[in-house]
């Protein structure tokens, strides 16, 4: 197995070999053969999160809403051997206009064929929620606007606070004082018509939350130098999907691999920049992925239902009354049958005012929609605060759980199905994580999907890894079998973690012809434990504190466990059926992921006072702790208490956020965690609390060689170069769009510079480009590596200038 962040960063040693631009002496100067960049500029495209799955009508239910992003970096390739491409910013007084020297252009996007949601392919702005509370439903009231009501700024995107307040008068909340326009992210970049806008050489694109002990948390939507058009609602229906009645739209419309487009334009006149190779508008694609997941297959159906809930049944008769397709009523259904089960088991009353002989098409449950989030704490949105079970049920809950918050939105949905629906494979992998996540392909094809249409296994006989692909399974490097004859063809540079799951699980790039690896071999407690004892000083060249670079048995004895638990529980945990058919409890290493008990990481380190923390409040009565290090791991002596204070100790994340770990950096995968350095993420800081100082960051927030992210070279995760072309043709024509040779991806170096035969661009020195004690000039591999290892870590900023 190559992992892909391997791969890929071994392609960007091409993207800016950043060094004295000094001409190559004799001996290195012209090799036979020299390759340059294909393009004048390169735009990368990406989306952060890799792949999003919600659903598109909202009037019932909503469990995530929709957001996808655009985000770019715009390269200004070399022409001449000596020269060094640049990466390209805005001018200072418009973050819309892009600056080359004297040349000032826009970023102009959308995607192809897919330029509107609202109305016949998504039901959002056009569903009414009341927003303040007050009992009746005011102008631009909607589900869209009640979404991100915790998020807020007080002045700008930027994070300022001219007043250096926390004071909630001051707050401009979304969807409150700051309505989220149509057919626009909440940030307000609509689908079609708008520019990119940069995030600034400073802080980013910034908004702001509250946690149960902080005030003002940022959120860092997009680390500062990169171009952005946050959070739009893109549905995986294409404008010409609904050209006939949405009611009739089946599952084949679905289309999850959508085709982003950004083009430069000259910011005066409008006019498309031409390229000189192909004397065609600069103008590139990338992936941007959204789908839909599985409810219906289980909830729209007996297999959730069982002969307990029956409303389903009635919803289902409703919507195919009005002539919908088997598959519209059943996504439907499910929303009401999720309700029911809910109310039922938790005590709940969502639906005590459903009418089954309600005739209404537009509001089946005689309330508001309930939107998951505003009860769970929810990380992946921001929302840090759970309600209390007794804010939610009243004198209906237990005395000792009054003043419990709810669990965390992911824990409760990730722990019940995990734990009722296993569905193991004939290796006794969990069949879960494909069987709600998406699982749609780009052709409308239903063959080898994962989940049969009555929520089963397709694959319970065979090998989850034999499903025909979708958004996770058989789609990127991890899974690629062709990786390395039509990719960077380097090494794959594992650690020992690594190491064990290519022998024992992935059997890619070891010559066996293997399946790849499976979504729990990354998302396993093993990265918390990991990342919990990091204490990093340089993160490329892995200096200081870690476990990543030690054996199985040293990993295994630091956090206390055999070599063989490590292996079963930790790297391939499989699912540990009891006489119910579920899973259990204490012996599965899948349900160790998503546990009550269980280690949660250090979020950093706090003033004490007495015996509790050390808090001020504002004058809202809002507390907020004192952080002294964004890295936990410090050497607390060496820090400066405050006036009053009495000590200071580190606090784990669940301390601060109701949300724990989870979709933070903390709580996700890692390169690290199977790489070795310094084919790795760099550390954290800029986006703090979602990544520290002193760990690994979460790759969508990585920053590698002259500043370009992690991401430019490699496309998101899940979606990592190269892909298979039968599953994702999105990103498999993507990357080509680059490497003058035409090859798949990551970004090879030519893909910027001017390289010699070797694909080494030519600026590279004898004396000053060394890895390993060996000039890079002639060794691509060495080249990549040396591009990982001196890229500056400066966790997430913008680089000073070489």
């Amino acid at each position: 197995m190559r992992n892909v962040y391997v791969s890929s960063i071994a392609l960007a040693v091409g993207l800016f070999v950043a060094v004295a631009q000094q001409p190559a002496t004799a001996a290195d100067a012209v090799a036979e053969k020299t390759i340059n960049p294909k393009n004048d500029y390169n735009i990368t495209i990406n989306y952060e999160l890799g792949m999003h799955c919600t659903g598109f009508d909202f009037s019932a239910c909503c469990v995530l809403p929709p957001y996808n992003s655009v985000q770019a970096q715009v390269v200004k390739n070399s022409t001449r051997a000596t020269q060094t491409p640049r990466l390209l910013e805005a001018d200072p007084k418009d973050p819309t206009v892009l600056q080359d020297k004297r040349n000032r252009f826009k970023l102009a996007y959308g995607h192809v064929g897919n330029n509107y949601s609202e109305g016949g392919k998504l039901k959002y702005w056009d569903v009414p929620y009341d927003v303040n509370g007050n009992g009746t439903y005011e102008p631009g009231e909607s589900v869209a606007n009640a979404y991100f009501t915790h998020l807020y700024i007080y002045k700008d995107l930027e994070g300022s606070n001219p007043e250096g307040t926390s004071a909630d008068a001051k707050k401009l909340f979304i969807g409150k004082q700051i309505k989220v326009p149509r057919d626009s992210g909440p940030s307000g970049a609509p689908m079609f018509g708008g520019f990119l806008t940069y995030s600034g050489n400073k802080s980013g694109t910034v908004v702001y939350t509250k946690s149960p002990v902080l005030d003002n948390v940022p959120i860092v939507l997009t680390n500062p130098g990169i171009w952005d058009a946050l959070g739009l609602p893109l549905t995986p229906f294409n404008d010409e999907a609904i050209n006939k009645d949405p009611l009739t739209l089946v599952e084949s419309d679905v289309q999850p691999f959508q085709e982003a487009w950004v083009k430069l334009l000259d910011a005066e006149t409008g006019a498309p920049v031409i390229d000189s190779h192909t004397g065609q508008p600069v103008m590139f694609v990338g992936d941007n992925p959204i789908d839909i997941p599985n409810c219906a297959n289980c909830h729209g159906t007996k297999t959730a239902n069982g002969d307990k809930y029956k409303l389903y049944e009635n919803e289902l008769a409703f919507w195919k009354g009005l002539g919908a397709s088997d598959w519209i009523a059943s996504v439907k259904a499910s929303a009401v049958s999720i309700l029911q089960i809910h109310d039922d088991k938790n005590g709940t009353s969502f639906l005590k005012n459903y009418d089954m002989k309600s005739g209404s098409t537009s509001n089946r449950i005689g309330r508001d929609p309930v939107l998951c989030q505003k009860c769970h704490a929810d990380n992946v949105i921001g929302v840090l605060n759970s309600r209390t079970v007794g804010d939610v049920l009243g004198d209906k809950a237990k005395p000792e759980d009054k003043g419990r918050p709810i669990v965390p939105l992911t824990e409760a949905m990730h722990s019940v199905h995990l734990l009722k629906q296993p569905m193991p494979d004939s290796e006794g992998r969990t069949a879960s994580c494909q069987g709600c996540h998406p699982a749609h392909r780009q052709d409308g094809g239903m063959q080898g999907y994962p989940i049969t249409a009555d929520g089963k296994n397709a694959y319970a006989t065979r090998d989850n890894r034999d499903a025909a692909g979708g958004c996770y399974v058989g789609r990127d490097v991890h899974a690629n079998p062709g990786k390395d004859t039509d990719g960077a063809e380097t090494p794959e540079h594992l650690n020992a973690i690594g190491k064990w799951l290519q022998a024992n699980v992935s059997n890619i790039g070891n010559g066996k012809k293997g399946k790849g690896l499976w979504c729990t071999n990354c998302h396993s407690q093993l990265s918390r434990e990991l990342y919990q004892r990091d204490n990093l000083q340089n993160a490329f060249m892995q200096t200081g504190e870690t476990l990543r670079n030690k054996s199985l048995d040293e990993i295994a004895k630091a956090i206390g466990v055999s070599t063989k638990e490590l292996e079963t529980k930790y790297l391939d945990p499989k699912v540990v059926l009891d006489s119910k058919g579920q899973d259990t409890p204490g012996k599965s290493g899948i349900l160790l992921t998503w546990a009550k008990k269980r280690l949660v990481p250090d979020i950093g380190v706090i003033a004490l006072k007495g015996d509790g923390p050390m808090v001020s409040k504002d004058e809202d009565g809002d507390i907020s702790v004192a952080i002294l290090s964004a890295n936990p791991a410090v050497d607390i002596k060496s820090l400066t208490l405050p006036e009053g204070a009495t000590g200071a100790t580190a606090v784990p994340y669940e301390a601060a956020t109701h949300g724990r770990d989870y979709w933070l950096s903390p709580g996700a995968p890692h390169c690290a965690d199977c790489h070795a350095a310094p084919y790795v993420e760099g550390q954290g800081g800029v986006a703090y609390p979602i990544n520290q100082p002193g760990k690994y960051s979460v790759m969508r927030y990585s920053k590698g060689h002259q500043g370009l992210s992690c991401q430019a070279c490699h496309e998101s995760t899940h979606g990592l170069y190269p892909v298979t072309p039968s599953t994702d043709t999105t990103s498999y024509r993507q990357a080509a769009q680059y490497n003058p040779d035409g090859s798949h991806g990551p970004l090879k170096c030519a893909a910027c510079h001017v390289s010699n035969e070797n694909g080494v661009p030519f600026v590279a020195n004898k004396e000053k480009h060394v890895w390993n004690g060996k000039p890079i000039l002639n060794d691509f591999d060495a080249a990549v590596s040396w591009m990982h290892g001196s890229a500056a870590d400066v966790g997430g900023k913008v680089p000073e200038s070489e």
